[in-house]
């Protein structure tokens, strides 16, 4: 059986995912017995019939328990072969690489589970955070089914490692005007040009072509978008306001720990209209120890001052005005400059002040 898995995602680091399954599985209790693990073993594969190169973290019974592991890298087209017990309890998640424009896409599920920036294997049955590691939401997968596919709003099928290169194409500044897994005119011009440009051969197979797209794309996405560095004494929270197609909207927030460097945007800010704000975690020494005031606000530099709705928690506002009718405070934004595809900002504590009010949090 094969079981394909859909997911939508908006251009941000937020996301609206819809999947449909042919036999939805219900997550079972992470807490398993010796036996399961020791059970026959099932072949089972992922495969990404996606535009994206997605990387994959699965978990599946190890030494009795539920263990998740990452990171596998799954090119458009691939499949990768995973092994799990027979008819035992599985779950995936998946993201798409960062060379790719327009930010993060996830395949997700419901289930919380431990997941790492960098290659990682957990303790399902520990908590994340006692781990160091974050959760995410994995998808239950039917144990059942031997093929896990990974698809797109547009379902390209054998397709995918075509449409996989015209969106590297695309990221890299080729001028695809759509992107649908069929090998037109100007796709193989693309590819002729690209091939001759990094010394390719003109055999290069697809696979080959994808890796050296990747590379390429991944320079040009670490000169696109905006990148907030974290050089202050404390933890950081930042915010971002965009407008796209003339309605602002403000989203946050993004957590920037000491001497850490985030990304809250990967597309061109050349002619865009973005601003960000920040909060620090604002920590006073006492003669009994550490305490904790209110958040300090980062410091308008602009002279008109340009404002923004956030909220307490995380939080994505349309529009700029009538803030507090809808439940938010507001806050001073800094612009980003506009001149070029990219932007790096550096905090300090000097950017940093404690409010006159109270702040959020």
């Amino acid at each position: 059986m094969t079981v394909k898995i859909f997911a939508i995602l908006s251009s941000s680091c937020y996301l609206a995912l819809s999947f449909s399954l042919n036999a939805a599985a219900q997550a079972p209790d992470l807490r398993l017995d010796t036996d399961a693990a020791l059970a026959e073993l099932q072949s089972w594969e992922v495969c990404n019939e996606t535009s994206f190169i997605v990387r994959l973290a699965n978990a599946v019974i190890r030494n009795g328990k539920i263990n998740p592991k990452g990171w596998d890298r799954v090119k458009p087209g691939q499949c990768l072969p995973l092994d799990a017990p027979n008819n035992s309890p599985r779950y995936i998640f998946a993201e798409s690489s960062p060379a790719h424009q327009g930010g993060i896409r996830e395949w997700t599920g419901k289930t919380p589970i431990c997941v790492s920036e960098n290659d990682f294997t957990a303790d399902a049955t520990k908590s994340c955070q006692l781990q160091n590691l974050e959760s995410r939401n994995y998808l239950s997968v039917n144990p059942a089914e031997q093929r896990t596919t990974l698809i797109e709003a547009d379902n390209f099928g054998s397709k995918s490692d075509i449409a996989g290169i015209q969106r590297l194409l695309s990221d890299i500044g080729y001028k695809i005007t759509r992107i649908d897994g069929i090998t037109g005119r100007r796709t193989n011009r693309y590819i002729r040009e690209f091939k001759k440009k990094s010394n390719l051969p003109a055999s290069a197979s697809n696979s080959d072509l994808i890796d050296a797209l990747a590379i390429a794309a991944q320079k040009k996405q670490s000169n696109i978008g905006f990148e907030l560095c974290n050089n202050s004494s404390a933890n950081i929270w930042a915010a971002m306001a965009t407008r796209d197609n003339g309605a602002w909207q403000s989203r946050g927030w993004w957590t920037v720990t000491k001497d850490a460097c985030i990304r809250p945007s990967t597309t061109s800010l050349k002619g865009a209209e973005a601003h960000f704000f920040a909060l620090q975690e604002n920590i006073i020494e006492t003669e009994t120890g550490k305490t904790f005031g209110p958040d300090k606000r980062l410091r308008s530099v602009a002279t008109t001052p340009t404002q923004f709705c956030i909220g307490e928690a995380k939080f994505s506002a349309l529009g700029r005005e009538y803030c507090a009718e809808a439940g938010y405070a507001i806050a001073t934004f800094r612009p980003l400059p506009t001149e070029t595809d990219g932007a790096k900002v550096n905090l300090t504590d000097q950017d940093f002040a404690v409010p006159n009010a109270v702040g959020l949090r």
